[in-house]
């Protein structure tokens, strides 16, 4: 593990088996998670670690990931994950993640998030995390900004998913990276080989609500997926070959 600056951060990871699917690789919540605990042990180097910020008032909380896949990581590969910051764009903040092997980039992830109250979940501008000097501000080119997904209200449904309770984080709602695996179990066949994942966190899931899920083959070689909660859209995800 290596920290350089406030804005760089790398660390070397294996792939273990127990992160490996049934198509042979590594599944995609298991990429988001290698992505959550890089991101939370940059943080934790600065300084800035998840309870010092809630004791403080802040909350950093997951709007979006947009996932570009070169190759599959597999079994007992050596990977390097870095992240970077990449600005903000009104109360959103961006991060840049790269997996590499070999000098090979396997893939890539640009988070987006927002600072709030980590109580009422109340956004709050970025300046709330720039205060604490750790990182320059800047503004993230347009060109590189994830505009919201606007699925349409008559997608086709699929299937139901229960939120259990090992699908909790500590915040005691549906955690971040089980959207991977909702994803991949609602996938059609003929998208298993998929290279492209963008996935939007709309509003918390919480135990023993179910997820009512929605989605369609679009043209382009895409695949639309929504979940719904009982107060509205909780996630919605785009998928691509």
């Amino acid at each position: 593990m290596e920290n350089i600056t406030g804005a760089f951060f790398q660390r070397k990871v294996r792939v273990e088996s127990y992160q490996i699917g049934a198509a042979g690789h590594v599944r995609l919540s298991a990429l988001l998670r290698m992505e959550q605990e890089t991101g939370d042990e940059h943080m934790d180097a600065l300084g800035l670690s998840y309870e010092r910020l809630y004791q403080e008032g802040l909350a950093i909380l997951l709007t979006a990931n947009r996932v570009q896949i070169h190759r599959f990581p597999v079994r007992n590969e050596e990977l390097t994950v870095t992240t970077t910051p990449h600005g903000t764009a009104g109360v959103q903040m961006y991060r840049n993640f790269s997996f590499e092997s070999g000098g090979e980039t396997l893939a890539t992830i640009r988070q987006v998030t927002v600072c709030a109250d980590p109580k009422t979940h109340k956004p709050l501008r970025p300046d709330a995390l720039y205060r604490y000097g750790a990182f320059e501000p800047m503004t993230t080119p347009r060109e590189d900004r994830v505009p919201r997904l606007r699925p349409p209200e008559d997608l086709p449904f699929l299937g139901e998913r229960p939120i259990r309770y090992s699908d909790l984080d500590m915040n005691q709602h549906l955690t971040n990276t089980i959207y991977g695996d909702i994803v991949e179990d609602f996938l059609p066949e003929s998208f298993r080989a998929y290279r492209f994942a963008e996935i939007h966190y709309l509003s918390e899931s919480f135990l023993g609500e179910t997820l009512q899920i929605h989605g369609k083959v679009l043209d382009g070689g895409r695949f639309l997926l929504t979940g719904q909660n009982p107060r509205g859209t909780g996630f919605s995800a785009v998928i691509a070959i």
